[in-house]
């Protein structure tokens, strides 16, 4: 049954998906893959025809993969994240399984997975990087953790080309990822002999075989290099910023991981006296203690959190199953399951509709400017509305870029200093774009 109602929470993503504008940072992985696409260059990304060093381009190679499939739109990008969730699911079944011997629990596991709150309604479809970097990284510590139990060299190297992948997806904290897993598995072992052999070397060594030779394919992998190391601690703020993070983070996690986390905590209340830790569980809570410290004491989104999910999964897995047995606890869970699942269906069928008809909505505003500029050259000055430069992009079927690499450029969206004579302005909160004819 539960596998019945994972599937049923897996296919309720898909509901008025298409009718639901990008949002955030969506537009900007979708137009660095439009512009692979449309100038046939894969290796160094772009972002209206500049170079972009900010992330990798895995993420964007996979929705051009997806674009073979899906003409480009919204689920162009996002059935790239929707395909990770599945896999996700899949392995974290596969591993809960290998772990625990029980199909209940492992089926419970992935259930709990796609519905948790911050997957279920917003990262597990959005055409956003961290639910494929959350596959990609769990794929690379399962195979770490069977690695270490098994000293294999197989698990070794493919724990690594794994996490060398990850890095393709996200950068430099793929790598914090395997620093911290290694020491958490240290700190189970009491034993450190295992990091300095042979095999521990070819790990290191295959984790940075595909990015060295994508690097160094590169015009200027040193500039490459030091923009994603700025990238990933940008968010280190100062010390009463990083107080005030660490205080308020634990409840953002909290809110995030809603409805399982509430019922997690309700359920070690309730059995305080009786809560037993099995051996298995005890390796996956030290992965998730020592990887969650990086996140903790930085700045970082309550999202970023996310590669934790497939562990926690297991871990709540473990006793909610057993608690199945109180007829009380499973109505009481089924019941939060079930409304899980009718508050996204209609999350679905009413929101994503409402937010598209928006006198805001920034597909309805590159319709209106397509529609007065048609096939004439245009050109994009306002990058921080990306959404509306990628829709003008896509119903033109070529991508827009900056105006100085648009000399021939008849008009401009444009959200700063005038470049030409306003045509139509749209007003939003707290600016406003222009779209402007310009004047040779």
């Amino acid at each position: 049954m539960l596998l019945i109602l994972a599937l049923v929470a897996f296919l309720s993503l898909f509901i008025n998906l298409h009718r639901y504008p990008f949002r955030g940072e969506e537009s900007l992985r979708t137009i660095v893959a439009f512009e692979m696409w449309h100038s046939k260059s894969y290796l160094q990304p772009t972002f209206l025809g500049e170079p972009y060093y900010n992330k990798p381009p895995l993420f964007n190679w996979l929705i051009l993969l997806s674009s073979h499939l899906i003409p480009w739109s919204e689920l162009t990008a996002r059935a790239v994240s929707l395909a990770s969730l599945l896999l996700l699911a899949l392995f974290t079944y596969l591993f809960s399984y290998h772990l625990s011997k029980n199909h209940l629990q492992a089926s419970m596991a992935s259930f709990i997975l796609i519905t948790f709150g911050s997957l279920f309604f917003f990262y597990g479809y959005l055409a956003e990087v961290d639910t494929t970097f959350t596959l990609f990284l769990f794929v690379s510590t399962a195979l770490l953790y069977l690695w270490w139990r098994s000293d294999l060299i197989l698990y070794a190297l493919l724990s690594g080309l794994f996490f060398g992948l990850s890095f393709m997806i996200k950068g430099f904290p793929a790598y914090a990822f395997l620093l911290m897993s290694l020491l958490a598995l240290v700190a189970y072992s009491k034993s450190i002999r295992r990091l300095f052999g042979i095999k521990a070397l070819l790990l290191y060594l295959s984790s940075l075989l595909i990015p060295a030779l994508w690097l160094l394919s590169l015009p200027e992998p040193l500039l490459y290099l030091s923009n994603l190391w700025r990238e990933s601690f940008s968010r280190v703020g100062g010390d009463f910023s990083r107080l005030r993070h660490m205080l308020t983070y634990p409840l953002i996690n909290f809110k995030d991981l809603l409805p399982w986390s509430a019922l997690f905590l309700f359920l070690l209340f309730k059995q305080r006296k009786s809560t037993e830790c099995p051996a298995y569980i005890r390796p996956l809570l030290l992965l998730l203690a020592f990887n969650y410290i990086p996140y903790w004491v930085s700045n970082s989104a309550g999202r970023y959190v996310i590669p934790l999910y497939p562990l926690l999964a297991i871990v709540f897995s473990h006793y909610f199953t057993k608690a199945l047995e109180d007829r009380a606890f499973k109505k009481l869970f089924l019941s939060l399951a079930f409304a899980s699942i009718i508050l996204r269906l209609l999350y679905g069928l009413f929101f994503f509709p409402y937010w598209e008809q928006k006198e805001t909505s920034r597909k309805r505003i590159a319709l209106d400017i397509f529609s007065l500029a048609g096939k004439s050259p245009i050109a994009c000055e306002c990058p921080e509305e990306k959404s509306v430069c990628l829709y003008v992009g896509i119903f033109r079927g070529e991508p827009l870029k900056r105006l100085s690499l648009t000399p021939s450029a008849e008009y401009v969206i444009n959200c700063s200093k005038p470049s030409g004579s306003p045509l139509k302005t749209y007003p939003l909160k707290d600016k406003e774009i222009r779209l402007e004819r310009l004047n040779y």
